[in-house]
């Protein structure tokens, strides 16, 4: 009104990702999945809200096991290594049923207490990932050898360590896709 401006803004990005923006046909540049799934579990170190806790559940089904999420996301808060931030994850594992109801969800309203046993299952693999990842390695993203993001539990890690299965792709300003050379 009269002149006046409102400044409205929509994310603040701090330009250190692991993979570059890709283009939403909605939206527009968006982070990387990936890049998106750290930013949610950093999340769970600050600002603990139902909805990051959920969704970092999803990002463990769907993206990387809370293991290696949180093995990558130390490099964006050298603050917090591995261990600490599921530690501080695991203090958020508790929601009533009210505040997950609240939230939007495309199908069925999940149920809180399935939801807290699934995090605390995940946590729990997540603390047998750690330790097993070399701390030469820590802050970079798990890949498997063809570039591709890791998926497997702490038995399948061991097992493409061990056969040299495994790649680490460190994140810089922007992002980066990760070079996939010959052996």
């Amino acid at each position: 009104m009269g002149g006046e401006n409102v400044i409205v803004q929509w994310t603040v990005d701090s330009a250190f990702r692991f993979f570059p923006l890709v283009e939403h046909e909605e939206f527009g540049l968006t982070l990387h999945p990936f890049d998106l799934a750290t930013n949610k579990v950093l999340a769970l170190v600050g600002r603990v809200e139902a909805r990051e806790w959920v969704d970092v559940i999803g990002c463990h089904d769907r993206i990387q096991p809370l293991g290696c999420l949180a093995w990558a996301a130390s490099g964006k808060d050298p603050g917090f290594g591995p261990a600490a931030i599921l530690e501080h994850a695991g203090r958020s594992a508790r929601y009533p049923q009210s505040e997950i109801a609240a939230l939007d969800f495309e199908g069925p309203l999940p149920d809180a207490g399935e939801l807290s046993r699934r995090f605390r299952a995940m946590l729990e693999e997540a603390r047998e990932i750690v330790p097993l990842l070399p701390v030469a390695e820590v802050g970079r993203c798990v890949l498997r050898r063809d570039g591709t993001l890791f998926r497997g539990d702490a038995g399948v890690l061991r097992e493409a360590l061990e056969a040299g299965g495994v790649r680490f792709h460190s994140g810089r300003i922007r992002g980066a896709l990760p070079q996939v050379r010959g052996s």
